[in-house]
């Protein structure tokens, strides 16, 4: 068990992405399986941008089965649909590259909590 301070929220604060990603992880430092509380919270920001490259992966499909709809600005816009939703995924799999990078660092010995380090998951 990771010897970490966990910090506690501010009322109201429960249904932030924070605040769910860190109950999420404490759920996992304590039923061991995670190491550290910096690599549990990387395993449920993996799980969850899984979670949501499938749902867009999902969008996706159903979007490219249909059939032209003769309105040409629904099949623009449908268009343009799958050109974002493309992008949004290549750049999932990006965040998903950098969580699984941060995975593998905190998962070696001595290796500097994620403040002290100077790394953390970029945005785009």
């Amino acid at each position: 068990m990771s010897r970490q301070i966990i910090p506690l929220r501010p009322k109201g604060a429960e249904q932030s992405a924070l605040a769910r990603t860190d109950v999420a992880a404490v759920a996992l430092l304590a039923g061991g399986q995670a190491t550290s509380l910096q690599a549990a919270r990387a395993e449920v920001i993996l799980a969850d941008l899984r979670l949501r490259r499938d749902e867009m992966t999902a969008l996706l499909s159903d979007l490219r089965s249909r059939e032209t709809s003769r309105l040409p600005h629904i099949d623009v816009a449908n268009a343009n649909l799958i050109v974002a939703i493309v992008q949004g995924v290549v750049q999932i799999d990006l965040f998903i590259a950098q969580a699984r990078g941060l995975i593998e660092r905190t998962e070696q010995p001595g290796t500097l909590p994620l403040g002290e380090s100077g790394q953390a998951l970029k945005g785009a």
